[in-house]
């Protein structure tokens, strides 16, 4: 199965596959986890000045549906062996500003990168200029769980660079909660006053695209 679903994936524009053991302290009981990477464009990230662009806005929304649609095609594959699934969604905010279960958990353990002072995923491959994909599972894959470290080092570019000034400068380290490096409802909050023009204030990017790693 670990086999199909890497061939599936990358096959189908995943830029990076990984799985790892996550325990069943979730709330779907599901020890296993199946972490891809969707990168996004080059040419629409880079038109990113000090706000996003319409053209960004639909990027992100196409690329998540493609996402949501490509887990599912995985969770179904897994159905058909007996095994149960759960896709999480690809942007999918409860419980405030949270996600149901954290991708950049799943994909760090996976082996796929780390997470930067912006509290974006640091694919090793493609920096942040990445969507994030997982699903969950009963399967038992053949895994040895990565310990992601903190890549940054003394670069604040990011940080001197958010509008919202919601980055703390923080390195981050495994198991630290989001808000040591970055405050997320000064980020939130900022971009539906400031970019409420262009889709409604749901994105921004300026940190993803002055990142050095996704150059």
């Amino acid at each position: 199965m670990k086999n199909k679903i890497e061939s599936f994936l990358m096959e189908n524009g995943a830029g990076q596959v990984g799985f790892c053991h996550i325990g069943d302290e979730n709330p779907f009981g599901l020890p296993y986890a199946v972490s891809f990477t969707v990168p996004l464009s080059d040419a629409v990230v880079d038109e990113i000045t000090d706000q996003p662009t319409h053209t960004y806005f639909h990027h992100y929304r196409t690329v998540n549906t493609f996402i949501d649609n490509t887990s599912l095609k995985v969770g179904l594959m897994l159905a058909r062996e007996g095994f149960r699934y759960m896709c999480v969604p690809a942007s999918q905010s409860v419980n405030g500003l949270q996600g149901i279960f954290s991708h950049k958990f799943a994909a760090g353990l996976s082996g796929l990168g780390t997470v930067g002072k912006s509290g974006l995923f640091l694919s090793y491959k493609f920096g942040p200029r990445v969507r994030l994909g997982t699903i969950l599972t009963d399967c038992p894959f053949d895994v040895v769980n990565s310990e992601p470290k903190s890549i940054c080092g003394d670069c604040r570019l990011c940080t001197d660079s958010c509008p919202a000034m919601a980055i703390r400068g923080e390195e981050w380290e495994s198991g630290a909660p989001r808000e040591q490096i970055v405050d997320a409802k000064a980020c939130s909050d900022y971009m539906k006053k400031a970019f409420q023009h262009i889709g409604r204030g749901a994105v921004c990017g300026i940190c993803m695209r002055v990142c050095p790693k996704g150059r």
